[in-house]
C-alpha cells in the first residue's frame, strides 16, 4: 500500500468537506462549481435485501443535476435543515492519472422546521439518513473536481417530500 502525499490528501479533504458546507448551505452553485462540467455523475444507490437487488434512486450527469436542483423551488419538499457530516475513511490516489477514489462515512442529520405538532416539534434534529460517499477525485492543485459521486445508503426509509441532494 502507498501512502498518498500530505498536499493530496488535504485537497481531498478540503474538497469533500466543501461539498458538505455548500450542501448544507443550499449553496448549490458553489456545489456544483466543485464538480466537473463534463465527466461528473451522481448517483443514489442501496441494497434492498427484500428483492436482494441494487436499487438506484438518481442517476445523474452534471447538467442534469443542474437542472434538478435550479428546479428544487418549485418542489414541494420538506424544507427542514438537513446537516450532512462526512468523515473521510480511505483514499487509494493513482497519482499518473491524477485521480483519487475516496470513501466517506455520511451522516445525514435533520432539524424539524416545523410538523404536525409544530409546538412539540420545530427545532427537534433527528438522524436522517447514514450511508457512504464513493467519490472520484480530480486531483489538480488548481481546480481540483468531483467527477463522479455515488451515494450508498444504508437508510431507505425516508420522507415525503424530500427532493435535496445527499
Amino acid at each position: 500500500m502507498q501512502l498518498v502525499p500530505q498536499d493530496v490528501l488535504q485537497l481531498i479533504h478540503r474538497l469533500v468537506y466543501k461539498s458538505c458546507l455548500h450542501m448544507n448551505d443550499e449553496a448549490w452553485p458553489d456545489y456544483l462549481s466543485l464538480c466537473d462540467r463534463e465527466a461528473f455523475r451522481y448517483r443514489v444507490v442501496n441494497y434492498s435485501p427484500e428483492i436482494r437487488r441494487d436499487q438506484v434512486w438518481a442517476d445523474r450527469d452534471f447538467k442534469a443535476m443542474k437542472a434538478s436542483l435550479d428546479l428544487l423551488a418549485r418542489h414541494n419538499s420538506d424544507h427542514s435543515k438537513l446537516t450532512r457530516h462526512a468523515n473521510v475513511y480511505d483514499v487509494d490516489y493513482d497519482e499518473q492519472a491524477r485521480e483519487a477514489r475516496v470513501v466517506s462515512a455520511l451522516t445525514i442529520y435533520r432539524t424539524q422546521l416545523d410538523g404536525t405538532m409544530s409546538y412539540i416539534e420545530s427545532g427537534q434534529t433527528s438522524l436522517y439518513a447514514v450511508g457512504l460517499y464513493n467519490d472520484r477525485i480530480r486531483v489538480d492543485f488548481d481546480a481540483p473536481a468531483l467527477l463522479e459521486r455515488v451515494v450508498q445508503l444504508d437508510t431507505r426509509q425516508l420522507d415525503v417530500g424530500s427532493h435535496k441532494p445527499f
